[in-house]
């Protein structure tokens, strides 16, 4: 198995489970740095002349970031204000739970929640956004129809697993969306579900306080459909060769588990870093960073100013966001520190 794929699937979970916890049917009809200016006007009166000296600026320290003991959690501390940080899993299962009343504590009494999608009225208001953008994924074209494009191996595969209608009716849409519902079947498999999912969790915890998004719908989108109908096809084919290899692909989410649980950052670093070195044969070099910028990078460098703005704001932010986001050399923590806004 492409164990890059596998990654993807598992950053991706939560857009897709929202998506495809639904019935098929339906679903086809991110602190710029601060200086306090000490403007003091000193008169100096002497025998000849008064004297007033120039304003000059007074740096105010940066921020500092403070790693806490419970499981991925991290606080942004400012003179003014504090950004916690839990890195989250989408996918989990009852083995993650209860957190920590840390974490919890933190959550309850912030003065504000910022998730990656927002809350229950963002999530609703993307659903119905992604349905009128749905209409957009199918074709005619029988060159792109997969009846035509996937193997008799790989359709008698799906026709056992989804049926055949579901089969027939997806093959006319881009494989991405094939691709989500199938990532749900392997979820489902091994035991994770995106409902027992952290992001899940906490929204559900959250009630009526008001959720901020860190992405827009038509960033979530674009990340979700990204690609080619090629670069589609070729995640769609490491998908189903998951789902034929259940074994293997258990291994990797249980170690990600076992990792997460056991609050081990520099190893599950390490496996994301390998995972994201593993894609389809068919990518080039610049896809593999296009795929990663897309994935990621870009988006944490929107999440790094947004963080920066928190802290510059005041008061105390929660932040729950994928893990992989606040991990490795591209993490929202590097590049706040290059943007000169995190100690």
């Amino acid at each position: 198995m492409k164990v890059f794929m596998l990654e993807n699937k598992f950053y991706h979970s939560l857009r897709s489970g929202i998506c495809f916890a639904m019935p098929i049917k339906r679903i086809l009809h991110t602190v710029i740095p601060l200086f306090v200016l000490s403007a003091i006007l000193i008169s100096c009166a002497t025998q000849q002349h008064a004297r007033q000296t120039e304003p000059h600026k007074q740096p105010e320290s940066k921020p500092i970031l403070i790693e806490h003991p419970e499981r991925f959690f991290w606080e942004i501390k400012g003179s003014s204000g504090s950004v916690y940080i839990l890195g989250t899993i989408h996918i989990a299962d009852q083995s993650f739970y209860p957190l920590e009343k840390k974490v919890l504590r933190a959550f309850d009494r912030a003065d504000q929640v910022v998730s990656e999608l927002g809350g229950q009225p963002e999530i609703e208001a993307f659903l119905e956004k992604l349905q009128e953008f749905l209409v957009t994924q199918t074709h005619n074209d029988p060159h792109k129809n997969l009846l035509n494009i996937l193997s008799e191996t790989e359709l008698a595969f799906l026709y056992e697993l989804i049926g055949d209608d579901s089969v027939h009716r997806l093959a006319l849409c881009n494989p991405w969306l094939l691709n989500t519902v199938l990532t749900q079947f392997l979820f489902y498999k091994i035991g994770f579900d995106v409902q027992s999912g952290i992001d899940m969790h906490l929204i559900a915890r959250a009630k009526d306080k008001t959720i901020l998004p860190l992405d827009t719908a038509d960033e979530q989108l674009a990340v979700l459909s990204y690609g080619t109908f090629e670069d589609q096809l070729a995640i769609l084919k490491d998908t189903i060769h998951s789902l034929q290899n259940i074994n293997e692909s258990s291994e990797k989410l249980y170690k990600l588990r076992e990792l997460y649980l056991t609050n081990n950052r520099k190893e599950l670093t390490a496996l994301l870093t390998d995972m994201l070195m593993e894609v389809p044969a068919s990518f080039s070099e610049k896809q593999i960073q296009q795929y990663t910028d897309a994935l990621l990078t870009n988006r944490n460098r929107i999440w790094a100013q947004k963080c920066a703005e928190y802290v510059q704001a005041g008061g105390t932010t929660f932040i729950f966001a994928g893990v992989a986001h606040f991990l490795g050399d591209s993490s929202v923590f590097s590049i706040m520190r290059q943007q000169g806004t995190l100690e």
